[in-house]
């Protein structure tokens, strides 16, 4: 559709402020962590700082075991993560391709996972890991965190658009169903499992909420709770280096997040199409 310019001027000009809205928290976290304590409660201070303190970012790392929670933080996402693609491609394969009794009630349930808010069920899955001794425990973290309600959606809608005649020809070969599962339809769902896995790694790197109920000490903390026992280790607070801080702990994942966004975008969009 051809927009004459004062359209694009204004599209543009929009798209510009949206962004920088949107962006400014961030844009903020990162000059603090280079000022000192004194300009950032100081109101009147400039947004750049007057002069770089590098020294923060070392200061900010040795404050706290960042080293362990980074640790933790990566078994934790990547363990979770291969779950989370395993268990959805299957569900959702299942929901796509095979009628079976009280499959539209299953895959409802499998759809309330996505609608009720996870506070809801945090207490009964907290007082069952209690009952099975997993609280503060690598289990406990990762066990109910394997599956993902998220996940079986996407590929149900991915399998629902894939060609069924390609499983008929395999199967007109002798191929079982694992290995129609396996070697036919698993390929074509490489686009959505490099989408999903971003997707599902981003947010248990940055779950914070039921690692800091399942845990209570530090030898099991993840880079978001960490920033909270950093907080309490600072005199008085210094908020430079709680700034220094979260910047260490959000780097990562927003590397993560630049270098997979296509692939993000492609994988929604083919789960989208049916």
């Amino acid at each position: 559709m051809r927009m004459s310019v004062p359209a694009k001027v204004a599209v543009y000009a929009l798209v510009v402020v949206s962004v920088l809205v949107v962006m400014f928290p961030l844009i903020w976290m990162v000059l603090s962590a280079f000022k000192t304590n004194g300009e950032i409660v100081d109101p009147d201070a400039p947004l750049v700082p007057s002069s770089w303190q590098w020294s923060n970012l070392a200061t900010a790392w040795h404050a706290a075991p960042f080293g362990r929670f980074f640790l933790n933080t990566a078994l934790f996402s990547v363990v979770t993560t291969v779950g989370q693609v395993a268990t959805g491609m299957l569900a959702g394969y299942a929901f796509a391709m095979f009628d079976f009794p009280g499959k539209r009630v299953l895959f409802y349930l499998v759809l309330s996972g996505l609608m009720i808010p996870f506070t809801v069920v945090l207490l009964p899955v907290v007082d069952l890991l209690a009952h099975l001794h997993w609280v503060d425990t690598y289990q406990g973290l990762i066990v109910p965190n394997l599956a993902s309600a998220l996940g079986a959606f996407l590929f149900r809608q991915f399998f629902l658009t894939a060609p069924a005649e390609l499983g008929e020809a395999a199967r007109i070969d002798g191929a079982g169903v694992w290995r129609v599962f396996w070697s036919v339809y698993r390929p074509l769902a490489t686009p959505m499992v490099a989408s999903f896995t971003i997707i599902a790694f981003l947010q248990n790197w940055n779950n914070f909420l039921f690692p800091l109920i399942v845990t209570n000490s530090q030898r099991l903390m993840m880079v978001s709770q960490g920033l909270t026992v950093f907080q309490a280790q600072v005199n008085k607070v210094s908020y430079n280096v709680l700034m220094a801080g979260s910047l260490i702990s959000v780097v990562p994942i927003l590397v993560v997040a630049m270098i997979a966004q296509r692939r993000i975008v492609d994988g929604l969009a083919l789960g989208a199409v049916k």
